[in-house]
């Protein structure tokens, strides 16, 4: 499920097209959205006509869990 960066440098509201209906992102604003499948080519280039930056936003970098210390060992007696 790729998520993807809206910029609306226009001065009017534009409504982006996703699987089960649209997004509409104010004019001078930015949005984030998911969608089902990556835009095409074609289809960013033709947004960016209308003066809208669509562009693949970066995932999260995830640090590795820290290894907490061992704790004291339990014997049975």
């Amino acid at each position: 499920m790729p998520t993807y960066n809206v910029s609306n440098d226009s001065f009017r509201d534009k409504a982006i097209k996703v699987h089960g209906g649209s997004v509409v992102v104010k004019a001078g604003k930015s949005a984030t959205i998911d969608t089902l499948k990556e835009f095409s080519d074609d289809k960013i280039e033709h947004y960016a006509g209308l003066w809208v930056v669509i562009k693949l936003a970066e995932k999260p970098k995830m640090d590795k869990p820290k290894m907490s210390k061992p704790g004291p060992k339990l014997t049975k007696g």
